[in-house]
């Protein structure tokens, strides 16, 4: 039996991983009940919450319901959960909470389990369903190898960035407990006339090469990249769990920061890109005055967050939403907790603990939801495939780009894109007209900055 009404009851018994998580306490008289309040999300109406409560004595019944929960007089969303007997040590409650808008829609949905103390035990215990695998705080003066590798490229990450990726010290560096990830002019250390007349043999200059699609160990005169930057890789990898990153993004005209998790290693478990699937944590652009035709701000007071998958790239689709910062703000301002709640069943994105994206696991399976064609390369997999294998991590700067992530059709101020997306000579047309972004590029705002990252298996 489950019956909403406000209660001011005293003991929470336990924190779950993630959020906006329900409050669980126990009545201290009527150890038959909890009391269970919700946070208020921005556009919820109502709240689905159901719970199953397992009892360890057998001849218990185990007692499960759903309840829809609306704001009661003081505007609050609170219910109740009774039990016919006396709640006990080592019983457990699995809940799952849908948060639904005035339409029906599922704005949010969390899943969780607690365990319930016995009425002699007053202490919070804290449910993990979890263990911490990686975890940097960049206590140390340089990046440290065991934990990150870099990406040492020409390659434009298959979106005709205007970056290369290297090893520099000037793009990756750490600074009291910050890394640091800054893009740099390349002719600040190879010179203006190494477009012209210079060649790049990436492997010769850092002694390694990552990536060799699209010349991306050799280049020379106008196809070499204006801008270095920094990309690096988690060698810890996950199969389900969370992530969390807190960071400053940077700010400047152009600039492409992202937050995100890959396959590691070659081959990878479905095949090449989008099959073995891909999760963007966050992505921005560092635009301060970019907007669509109709004043959407499309800048740095937006973030976005996406999965992406298909059995090819012809069939390659994409699920994702995002999240404006206050009137006023950006997500340059300070730094913010940027992290993934990822399982079988759902993968959900966060900025504070405060949604940006919520995504269920379709029933019938990623294959036949998303009308792929041809030999179906998930068949072996979980219901959740593509993301049912191993991801690590990726953080990286990245600037321009010709994939149309900087439409054509967006508006910045005062100065104009640039360069058009199908011109041959796009990357050069960038760096020609530096005089109209440059002076948005101000000194380490151009960097990310990550405080940072944590990474939970379940």
């Amino acid at each position: 039996m489950a019956a909403c009404m406000f209660l001011l009851i005293g003991l929470l018994v336990s924190v779950t991983l993630a959020g906006p998580q329900p409050t669980i306490k126990l009545h201290e008289a009527e150890k038959n009940t909890l009391a269970v309040s919700f946070p208020d999300v921005p556009g919820v109406n109502a709240i689905e919450f159901k719970y199953a409560i397992h009892q360890p004595t057998g001849h218990l019944p185990r007692v499960t319901d759903t309840v829809t929960v609306r704001r009661n007089a003081a505007g609050h969303f609170k219910c109740e959960v009774e039990s016919k007997h006396a709640f006990t040590d080592k019983e457990a409650m699995e809940y799952s909470v849908k948060y639904l808008s005035a339409s029906g829609d599922v704005v949010y949905h969390v899943d969780g389990v607690f365990t319930i103390p016995a009425a002699s035990s007053l202490s919070p215990r804290l449910y993990r369903r979890g263990n911490t695998v990686f975890e940097d705080s960049f206590n140390s003066h340089q990046l440290n190898p065991n934990h990150w590798h870099h990406e040492i490229t020409c390659w434009g990450g298959g979106n005709g960035e205007f970056q290369m990726y290297t090893p520099e010290a000037a793009n990756t560096y750490i600074k009291n407990g910050v890394l640091y990830l800054k893009p740099t002019f390349t002719a600040d250390k190879f010179g203006d006339d190494f477009f012209q007349h210079g060649v790049l043999d990436v492997k010769q200059q850092w002694g390694s090469c990552t990536a060799a699609q699209d010349n991306g160990c050799r280049r020379q005169g106008a196809q070499i990249p204006p801008i270095m930057s920094s990309k690096v890789f988690s060698t810890a990898s996950i199969t389900h769990g969370r992530v969390e990153v807190v960071a400053k993004i940077p700010k400047g005209d152009w600039i492409w920061p992202a937050i995100w998790l890959l396959p590691p290693g070659w081959p990878w478990k479905y095949g090449a890109w989008p099959a073995s699937g891909e999760i963007d944590i966050m992505e921005s652009r560092g635009n301060v005055h970019l907007k669509e035709a109709n004043g959407a701000t499309q800048g740095v007071d937006r973030v976005l967050s996406t999965i992406h998958y298909g059995a090819s790239p012809s069939q390659h689709r994409q699920q994702g939403d995002s999240k404006t910062s206050k009137t006023g703000t950006t997500w340059a301002d300070s730094f913010h907790t940027y992290s993934v709640d990822w399982t079988a069943g759902h993968i959900r994105m966060d900025i504070d603990n405060q949604p940006v994206m919520a995504w269920t696991t379709p029933s019938q399976g990623y294959w036949s939801y998303s009308h792929q064609s041809g030999t179906n390369v998930w068949s072996h997999g979980g219901n959740d495939a593509p993301f049912d294998g191993k991801m690590s991590l990726i953080l990286n700067v990245a600037v321009g780009g010709t994939n149309n992530y900087f439409p054509d059709s967006l508006h910045n101020t005062p100065h104009a894109k640039p360069w058009k997306n199908n011109s041959p000579t796009a990357m050069m047309d960038f760096w020609k007209s530096k005089q109209q972004w440059q002076s948005t590029w101000h000194g380490e705002d151009v960097a990310m900055k990550v405080k940072s990252v944590k990474m939970i298996q379940y």
